[in-house]
């Protein structure tokens, strides 16, 4: 009798992906990285923020809503590190609530734009059809099609990676090459627009999701070559749906003059640049979150994969 040495393997999509993903020891211990990068850069986002308030406003804080949505998500962070370090949760509630976290972010970042806040400067307007949902008739063509380009190889690197995961084959050079290329050409619109506006674009809604989905691939990117297997599968999803968040909402995409909140533009630079760095590490974190709650949730219903067949 000799035994077949094949890896056992579930059935169906789902079964197959957990498989491919790494053990949710390691997977925990990703997240756990994320928010140790992240919350120290969210902590000077604060900061920052603060100090930004108190040369524009002169007040140090006023409970406007993204004030207010900051401190929330910083609590929710600051939370889950004494929980792990002090009472060592892991496992699906830690995950849960990182994930928490990052909607918080989101929130953050968009959800103001529906209230009345004094960080609404970067709201859209209504487009010459009446509608907020109108692409992005006031780019430039050469902008417009890189970043087009972009979104596709974000796209297309993320259906490669989760194809490879559910063929067995693990994360390919393809699709981090494809990610790197996406990259490349989301630095190239920031830097287009930037030369266009003869300054850091860091002024808008449609702005700002730009340097966002730049930070989210810039971490994955480097989660991926660090030898994080299957980073890119949880932070391409995020980098997509805020690009089509920015896209979609924000029909004005030109340059306007600075409102006043914005004319310290040495505090601003500072504060959004930290941002853009804290928000990608959090969306890495939270990608992993996803899947490791994909994985404890799969593996709980399906139990562990069949043996592996037996050959005489």
């Amino acid at each position: 009798m000799s035994e077949n040495t094949a890896v056992a393997r579930r059935p169906g999509f789902w079964g197959r992906l957990c498989d491919a993903l790494p053990p949710l020891e390691q997977i925990d211990r990703n997240i756990y990285r994320g928010v140790a990068f992240g919350f120290p850069l969210l902590t000077m986002v604060i900061i920052t923020g603060a100090v930004w308030a108190q040369y524009v406003w002169q007040r140090w804080w006023s409970w406007d809503p993204k004030e207010s949505a900051s401190l929330v998500t910083w609590l929710v962070y600051a939370g889950y590190l004494h929980g792990r370090r002090q009472r060592q949760w892991t496992g699906k509630t830690s995950a849960a609530i990182v994930l928490i976290g990052f909607l918080a972010v989101l929130f953050t970042f968009a959800g103001v734009n529906f209230l009345q806040s004094l960080h609404s400067y970067g709201m859209s307007q209504p487009g010459h059809s009446g509608r907020l949902l109108v692409g992005c008739s006031d780019d430039p063509a050469p902008e417009a099609i890189i970043t087009t380009g972009f979104f596709v190889c974000y796209l297309d690197g993320f259906l490669t990676v989760i194809g490879g995961a559910v063929a067995g084959r693990g994360t390919s050079k393809i699709s981090v090459g494809l990610a790197a290329a996406g990259f490349v050409g989301n630095t190239i619109v920031l830097v287009l627009r930037t030369i266009d506006a003869h300054r850091l674009t860091f002024t808008s809604g449609y702005d700002f999701t730009l340097w966002f989905v730049w930070g989210i691939m810039l971490w994955g990117l480097i989660a991926a070559l660090a030898k994080q297997r299957f980073a890119l599968l949880g932070t391409l999803p995020i980098a997509l749906l805020v690009s089509m968040y920015g896209y979609l909402y924000f029909p004005q995409k030109g340059h306007v003059a600075l409102p006043p909140a914005l004319q310290n533009k040495l505090w601003l630079h500072i504060h959004v640049a930290i941002a853009i760095f804290a928000y990608g590490a959090l969306a890495l974190a939270a990608g992993w979150s996803a899947l490791y709650l994909i994985k404890h949730a799969v593996t709980r219903a399906g139990g562990k994969p069949a043996a592996a067949p037996t050959e005489s």
